[in-house]
């Protein structure tokens, strides 16, 4: 996930990375919808094709299949001429032996021209020729040779696994697998059987033929008969085995010769004798028959790509080139870089009729930019101006604020008789705001800013005696670094003002000046009362949000306020303070000199 949104977040970064995923967007859509439908075309055509193709060489087998079939079923017809002779001679006279050689010889060249593996008659044994052991045979040996079944049979075509020929042909009882056209006569009125005899083939001579067609295909084919024996097969390891019963639906249900299954087409034919001849066509065939056609298209999309994809970028950062410099430069003036010079390539070199929206863009922008620019230094002059003149209006609004507190403490001093402190404190006044008004910077050294902190403590003890007392420690060489003038005193006035109470009646103060890491630290510690919790947020949250209230904490609000800005060091006021034990005040700002 953070993957995605940094990409889509370099994306939508820049106008020319905008613009070429728009273009890419625009161009690989359709690519992908005419090469989808390409492929989909050219796959289907393909497909198509090399499917007919297989299926023409299938059809050209079943032909070859049914003329075969039926050439047996021919001479298994035209034998029954020659077996009503038999029969009707050696009924009647036993010595006709010139009718048997005749019929012999007659099934004998039915065999060698038709290329037959054997022709087997069996008749009544009571027929001299039933003992004739080379092509007839006792209708009692039917059940020695396991085919007594073929006189209920309801299919004239029938297969045998392990056939074995009279033992005068083979002596060795070599077995052979066999198709046989079956012919039998049965007598209507008793029901028993005149005569049956079969026109063998070889099983091996129908695979012979699926593996000629096939081979080279590479595909898989077979004859089965309608109880699923497997006749033939392309394998001839899986002759006489028995098909699945759902293959075996399959094929009897099948309603067209080509049917998919799963993976696998089938193309089915029923054979003029029943049987049915299957041709397995996988779709993997096909797919890497196609896979030519396929690789040619994936050859013109991967030369055809980069070359789109090289001319969309130069287009695109053509047209995102002057966007460039013109954003760039809008960047420069808004962060105040005043040299920040445009470079706009316009379309012409002088006339204006010629000019897109983005160079009209860019001269209205020159022109602004030389207009601001003009009145740039003025502005900046007067910004600099009502700054200092915001300082100074805090600064001066702190000096009537600490003579009012010291103009009271001085009349309740001469209202209860204090004339010696009251005159004191007024000669004291008189130092403090001679010495104030002599540094008339607004920043004077820490070490005149502790003076003043100590006139301003010493009239406070005047009207206190005994009940205050401080202590001012500085590291070595800090007292010649710079201060915002009048920082500690508005402190150092709220520890006397509101640290007593009925409970604590001395107030110590210590002031600490030390160093930090290029910063100045300074602490102002008292015993007094703190200030309660609720309090305390608030002064802390106007001190955070560098807020002045005029009606509350207005002179700590004010000292932080002016030491805040950068030309006073980016000052901080810390306030700690705990109920009944005391404030703590930490003054942190960079450390600054005096320009020499």
């Amino acid at each position: 996930m953070p993957v995605n949104k940094k990409l889509l977040a370099l994306i939508l970064s820049k106008y020319h990375y905008k613009l070429l995923f728009s273009f890419l967007i625009c161009i690989a859509l359709p690519l992908i919808i005419m090469g989808s439908a390409f492929y989909g075309i050219a796959h289907k055509i393909a497909g198509d094709s090399i499917l007919n193709s297989v299926i023409l060489a299938d059809d050209q087998l079943n032909v070859r299949i049914n003329n075969r079939i039926n050439q047996v079923k021919n001479v298994a017809d035209s034998m029954r001429y020659d077996m009503y002779s038999l029969i009707r001679k050696m009924r009647n006279n036993t010595k006709d032996f010139s009718v048997l050689a005749n019929v012999r010889d007659n099934i004998s060249l039915l065999k060698s021209t038709f290329n037959l593996y054997h022709i087997d008659i069996f008749i009544d044994d009571k027929n001299i020729a039933a003992s004739e052991g080379l092509y007839f045979h006792s209708l009692k040996e039917l059940g020695k040779s396991g085919i007594d079944d073929i006189t209920k049979i309801d299919s004239e075509w029938i297969y045998k696994r392990n056939y074995t020929l009279p033992y005068v042909l083979n002596n060795k009882r070599i077995s052979q697998d066999v198709a046989a056209c079956v012919r039998i006569l049965n007598n209507q009125a008793t029901g028993d059987t005149e005569y049956a005899y079969m026109v063998l083939l070889r099983g091996s001579e129908f695979s012979k033929m699926l593996t000629d067609t096939f081979e080279s295909l590479k595909l898989k084919g077979y004859i089965s008969d309608k109880y699923g024996t497997i006749i033939a097969h392309t394998d001839q390891n899986l002759t006489g085995l028995k098909l699945k019963d759902e293959d075996l639906s399959f094929i009897l249900n099948q309603s067209k010769n080509i049917q998919e299954n799963g993976n696998v087409y089938y193309n089915t034919v029923k054979l003029s004798n029943g049987w049915y001849q299957v041709t397995e066509i996988p779709k993997d065939y096909i797919y890497k028959r196609i896979y030519i056609i396929l690789k040619t298209f994936i050859l013109i999309m991967f030369i055809s790509i980069p070359i789109i994809l090289m001319i969309i970028f130069l287009i695109s950062g053509n047209l995102t080139k002057r966007i460039s410099k013109l954003s760039s430069a809008m960047e420069n003036f808004k962060l105040g870089n005043k040299g920040a010079d445009l470079q706009i390539s316009l379309t012409t070199a002088k006339n204006p009729n010629y000019f897109d929206e983005i160079d009209k863009l860019g001269v209205t922008f020159l022109n602004m930019q030389s207009s601001i620019n003009k009145n740039m230094h003025s502005i900046l002059e007067l910004t600099l101006s009502e700054e200092k003149l915001k300082y100074r209006l805090l600064q001066s609004q702190i000096n009537p604020h600490f003579l009012y507190n010291i103009l009271g403490t001085i009349k309740t001093c001469q209202s209860i008789g204090k004339i010696d402190v009251a005159n004191h404190m007024i000669s004291n006044l008189t130092q403090f705001y001679r010495m104030s008004l002599r540094k008339s910077g607004e920043k004077i050294k820490i070490k005149d800013e502790l003076e003043i902190a100590r006139l301003y403590l010493e009239m406070e003890q005047l009207c206190r005696k005994d009940k205050l007392s401080w202590e001012i420690n500085t590291e070595d060489g800090i007292e010649n670094y710079l201060i915002c003038k009048f920082t500690l005193q508005p402190f150092l006035e709220n520890s006397i003002l509101h640290g007593y109470s009925a409970e604590n009646q001395i107030i110590h103060i210590v002031i600490t000046v030390s160093y930090g890491d290029d910063e100045v630290i300074i602490t102002i510690e008292d015993n007094g009362c703190g200030i309660p919790k609720e309090k305390l947020e608030q002064i802390r949250y106007k001190l955070v949000n560098h807020v002045v209230d005029y009606n509350k904490h207005f002179g700590i609000c004010n000292v932080n306020k002016r030491i805040s800005g950068a030309d006073f060091g980016n000052g901080v006021v810390l306030i700690e303070s705990e109920e009944k034990k005391g404030t703590c005040i930490t003054i942190k700002y960079a450390q600054m000199e005096e320009n020499v």
